[in-house]
């Protein structure tokens, strides 16, 4: 990528399927730089529409949902010309990385707040879509940031945002098991703190769902193997 005085690319942090990012300074302030990548195998005018697009729904998300309360990097720049989004580099560590160097005692309050945050983005009308540990970063202060909103939606429905809890289920089921019923147990207290508060609580139904998710999952399952 190329430099300027005001901008500069440092080094690249992730190489992913739709996007890199990159870390470096605009105007002084230091930054990420998530850059959707040109794919081959698409016509040249609709890879451009569809990258454009995507950019303009991540970034909008984004001030949207920091306008609400929730805490995500705040956006410098969308550039949709080059399908870039600038944005403020948050100083941190990723859950995922994180959870092997607390103690038992510091992983509650931390997944509490994560829920917290959660339930803001649900109550909001704001389904996330990669619900993962290694798309929340801590600060040294144990504030949590949610990012990567690439798969962001907007809906209400609750099978959406149990889709999205059901997902992070599995995530800390898959990648920190022993840690995974005390941790998502303080979640769900988190989350369902935030819909208390509401005239309408719909948590209980969002967390039953769940379930629901989980048994068509394993019929689905059941029904390729006898007859795939």
């Amino acid at each position: 990528m190329s430099a300027s005085n005001s901008i500069v690319w440092e080094k690249i942090l992730r190489k992913g399927a739709e996007a890199n990012l990159y870390e470096g300074y605009w105007f002084g302030k230091k930054v990420i730089f998530k850059h959707r990548i040109k794919k081959d195998y698409r016509e040249n005018i609709l890879d451009s529409i569809i990258r454009a697009k995507r950019t303009i729904n991540e970034g909008r998300a984004l001030i949207k949902v920091k306008e609400e309360g929730i805490n995500v990097p705040q956006v410098y720049e969308l550039d949709t010309e080059n399908a870039l989004i600038i944005m403020k580099y948050i100083e941190g560590q990723k859950l995922k990385d994180l959870m092997p160097k607390l103690a038992n005692s510091e992983k509650i309050p931390l997944f509490y707040n994560v829920g917290k945050q959660i339930a803001t983005l649900h109550i909001n009308g704001h389904i996330h879509g990669d619900i993962t540990t290694s798309n929340i970063i801590i600060t040294e202060e144990k504030q949590v940031f949610l990012i990567d909103f690439g798969l962001h939606e907007y809906s209400d429905s609750i099978e959406d945002k149990s889709v999205d809890l059901h997902l992070f289920k599995r995530v800390l089921i898959s990648t920190h098991g022993k840690d995974f019923k005390p941790c998502f147990n303080a979640f769900l207290e988190g989350y369902q703190s935030e819909y208390k508060l509401l005239e309408n609580d719909d948590s209980k139904l969002i967390i039953k769902n769940i379930s629901a998710i989980e048994r068509r999952g394993r019929y689905v399952k059941r029904d390729e193997k006898e007859f795939g």
